[in-house]
């Protein structure tokens, strides 16, 4: 079911297509085929938003309320705000016209800063005052794959591992964090304008294992717009501007996930039980892309976070929701990013 995917992410890099990870969504572009013979299908249209070799980015979103009711206890508090930073890179193995083969690496993390959660709740301990000002981290460690089987047809895979959770220290392999994910999708470059795919993804962690279908249309109408797709992920409408149409605006939405393991061992929250905290919702923003340089872009969104499902569950009774009730919230979102030029891309 869909109110169980937590986990919707997307990719791309030379000649990757999106496929759904974990918490997040990427733009990325490849550009129109060359004339070199024989020609294989690249995933990809026209003036699509632009890939990311390298990428840091830093998100806040200001103060909101949350209210944990009858769930966890904590009462209604008062999120000042709630910071995010990013770091991630692909590197390539092998770049053929071909087939292509990356490993990639990223970090994120996130902290919520309460304005008092103790007030009221001096004499007990609750999940709010756990995580006030809290570091939760996500250590993603990445390969894809693309084959192309004619000048049309093409296959896109992405296995990866994550660690997810409140653990300290850079990164933590516990089979408390662990997730393991696949991606499979097959596509079909229609034109240089036009591609749709079809592919499935695969989670499996201590709080769930789920495999969820996905759907991928792409079209460039003409040099200046376009959408990109990839349902039920995320959709947009693309204004590209700019002496050479490299820039672009993208407008829409798109689903919006965080998972995490919370460890209260030896943390001084020792009445409390392990928890895994979900966080589900939908962004509906607006984001521009900026070319500085060949390699050399710049990106910033802003919007608003609605939040559809927040809910925690105990680790000894994992079918156990425990919902909550977090405000929507407006976000700004900055970074710059590496991308390869197109002359690299075999």
């Amino acid at each position: 079911m869909l109110r169980r995917a937590g986990y919707f992410s997307l990719f791309l890099l030379f000649g990757t297509l999106p496929l759904f990870g974990q918490i997040e969504l990427e733009q990325g572009n490849i550009e129109a085929l060359t004339d070199d013979m024989p020609v294989w299908s690249r995933p990809g249209v026209r003036f699509r938003s632009q890939s990311r070799g390298l990428s840091v980015r830093y998100e806040t979103q200001p103060e909101f309320y949350w209210d944990g009711g009858n769930a966890i206890g904590g009462g209604k508090q008062h999120v000042t705000h709630l910071e995010q930073f990013t770091f991630k890179f692909k590197i390539p193995l092998l770049n053929k016209p071909r087939v292509k083969m990356l490993l990639g690496y990223e970090w994120d993390t996130e902290k919520y800063f309460f304005n008092d959660p103790y007030e009221g709740y001096e004499n007990e301990q609750t999940l709010f005052q756990l995580l006030d000002e809290r570091r939760l981290k996500a250590n993603k460690l990445s390969a894809y794959f693309t084959y192309s089987f004619d000048d049309r047809f093409y296959l896109s895979s992405r296995v990866r591992m994550s660690l997810n959770g409140d653990y300290q220290g850079l990164i933590d392999f516990g089979s408390l964090y662990r997730t393991y994910s696949a991606a499979l999708i097959y596509g079909k470059k229609v034109s240089l304008d036009e591609e749709w795919a079809v592919g499935v993804t695969y989670s499996n962690n201590k709080a769930r294992q789920i495999a969820l279908p996905f759907f991928v249309y792409n079209k460039t109408f003409n040099d200046h717009w376009g959408i990109q797709t990839a349902l039920p992920g995320q959709a947009y409408v693309r204004r590209n501007v700019g002496e050479r149409l490299l820039n672009n605006f993208l407008l829409g939405a798109t689903f919006d996930s965080k998972y995490y393991a919370l460890n209260t061992d030896g943390r001084g929250f020792e009445e409390l039980q392990q928890y895994f905290l979900r966080n589900n919702g939908v962004r509906a923003m607006l984001q521009y892309e900026h070319n500085f340089a060949p390699w050399v872009w710049a990106f910033a969104q802003g919007g608003v976070f609605i939040p559809w499902q927040t809910r925690f569950n105990p680790a000894d009774d994992i079918d156990l929701d425990l919902e909550t009730s977090p405000g929507s919230r407006p976000f700004v979102r900055v970074g710059i990013f590496l991308a390869p030029p197109k002359d690299l891309i075999k």
